[in-house]
């Protein structure tokens, strides 16, 4: 009991002997104590404090020697902080304003992160993640060697899976309003564009479905011609999947439907 009085003692102390010097470290006018309780906070990762003392030296020390290191400590407080639109904002100007400095590397990795981190979900605006893709690939180009780089192609790999579900929902939106002809051709633009995306065989099944449907529902004079290009999407899937295709019974379906109508279409002429 004696000892957890002492110890709460002691961390009372000690949080009031922080406020004391931040709050002293605000009031003051000497641009150097800022910095090294600012620096102070910041090793005990009190973010916020940190970015306090430095936000109120930032214009002062403008155009000096130690902007260079106030900006780079300023990105990495509103990092700290969870602020990533901030952060990624303020690591890529100090890049751009320093891209010779020891932390140049850092900045424009901890850049492409910041924007990483903003990218939203599949179902969301996909802006941050174009803007991710194409930030981490400035980076592996400009530090081919750098111990980053690994990192960076595994964020690369999340940010195109992320891009490539976007793409497979707008194009499966197509298929699910009935716009047949719009979905065949969103779909083979997914695949063209991802090919190593997971629901491939989905992607190539609905391809072929999406032929059958669109020639069911067009006018006598078309469908002929689309009947035929179902018989050629089968042909097309059959290349790809074996008879362990969890499509291959719905898609040989297909087929005979197809090949019954065009039978029932030429018997007519």
């Amino acid at each position: 009991m004696k000892y957890l009085s002492l110890l709460t003692l002691i961390l009372i102390l000690a949080f009031g002997s922080c406020k004391s010097k931040f709050q002293k470290a605000l009031k003051s006018t000497d641009s150097k104590k800022k910095i090294e309780v600012a620096e102070y906070f910041f090793k005990k990762k009190d973010f916020y404090r940190a970015q306090t003392l430095f936000d109120q030296i930032e214009n002062e020390v403008a155009n000096t020697p130690i902007a260079e290191k106030i900006l780079f400590y300023q990105a990495e407080c509103d990092f700290g902080l969870k602020m990533y639109g901030l952060a990624g904002y303020r690591y890529k100007i100090y890049y751009e304003t320093y891209p010779t400095n020891a932390n140049a590397e850092e900045a424009l990795y901890r850049n492409a992160y910041c924007i990483f981190l903003e990218s939203q979900d599949a179902e969301l605006d996909q802006t941050d993640t174009y803007k991710a893709v194409e930030t981490f690939k400035i980076f592996v180009s400009v530090y081919p060697e750098s111990k980053y780089v690994e990192e960076c192609n595994k964020y690369l790999d999340k940010l195109r899976n992320k891009l490539s579900q976007k793409a497979f929902n707008n194009a499966k939106l197509y298929y699910n309003i009935g716009a047949y002809k719009s979905a065949i051709v969103s779909l083979r633009n997914v695949v063209n564009d991802f090919p190593e995306i997971a629901q491939r065989e989905e992607i190539d099944f609905l391809i072929l479905k999406s032929n059958y449907l669109l020639a069911e529902n067009s006018i006598p004079e078309k469908q002929v011609e689309r009947f035929q290009e179902t018989i050629g999407a089968f042909e097309e899937f059959t290349e790809y999947y074996t008879e362990s295709s969890k499509y291959m019974s719905s898609a040989k379906q297909i087929k005979e439907k197809a090949v019954l109508a065009l039978n029932k279409i030429n018997k007519q002429k």
